[in-house]
């Protein structure tokens, strides 16, 4: 009888510890009908009311309901849930719309940030009411402002060949668009060389008037030949900022 009793208290005992290690939870989603996963396992669409697990942490994963690339936007959190309490937890899936555009793969921006080339998914309510870029080689760039709730598709115009060959062939073109890596290092040894061409310059006149007025016959041999060397160092560099002058005429006007 003794030990039928012990046996009871034992069971009662290991029943009740069993129970405190159980935990539920309560899952809602916006938009509802999502499937959830808990540690992996598939336990249904929401809302999933007071579904049993033991407690500690808990892995629950969102699963889009679109199809495609809107599986990107699973949703996966990691809680800690306490024995005996109920845990509520509220999903929110952020409302995604395609753009898209005719011909595809042309560049997508807003505020001249770089978001992929189309077709392109962005979140609706971050971007409601931004003005957004569509650009494309060899067609004209497209604007518009992101208010519908539905996806987009926009049909880019084609460039006129001519136009296109005109705009290329002009001046402000090829001034900031065309060879800008060479127009720059020709400027820069322009302006280099001639600035050091000055300075050689006035070293020399330095030096003349230093070799006018001192009486030494050594000094004046000293300044003399500073006065020439300084001379031909002006001149040779005043030559080359000529050449990178004739340089960067030549690409702005004839490349």
């Amino acid at each position: 009888m003794k030990k039928l009793i012990m046996l009871l208290i034992l069971s009662a005992l290991l029943i009740g510890q069993a129970q405190e290690k159980k935990t539920t939870l309560t899952i809602e989603s916006i938009p509802d009908q999502i499937p959830i996963r808990i540690n992996s396992v598939l336990i249904g669409n929401t809302p999933i009311m007071k579904y049993e697990v033991t407690s500690g942490y808990i892995t629950i994963e969102a699963i889009s309901n679109q199809a495609g690339i809107w599986n990107n936007y699973n949703i996966v959190q990691e809680i800690f849930t306490t024995p005996g309490q109920d845990t509520t937890i509220i999903i929110q899936f952020p409302k995604m719309i395609k753009i898209n555009s005719v011909p595809f793969h042309a560049k997508l921006l807003v505020n001249n940030q770089f978001l992929g080339l189309t077709p392109v998914s962005v979140d609706f309510t971050q971007y409601r009411g931004k003005e957004f870029l569509l650009e494309k080689t060899g067609y004209k760039s497209f604007r518009f402002i992101l208010q519908n709730q539905s996806s987009q598709l926009y049909t880019l115009e084609p460039l006129d060949l001519a136009t296109i060959k005109e705009e290329k062939s002009s001046f402000t073109y090829g001034l900031f668009h065309s060879r800008m890596k060479t127009k720059f290092l020709f400027l820069t040894g322009t302006v280099v060389t001639h600035w050091l061409a000055f300075y050689f310059k006035n070293l020399a006149d330095d030096n003349f008037e230093k070799y006018s007025t001192t009486g030494n016959p050594a000094l004046m041999q000293k300044y003399w030949d500073n006065t020439q060397k300084y001379d031909r160092w002006s001149d040779i560099t005043l030559g080359v900022s000529y050449a990178f002058l004739g340089g960067l005429i030549y690409t702005v006007l004839w490349r």
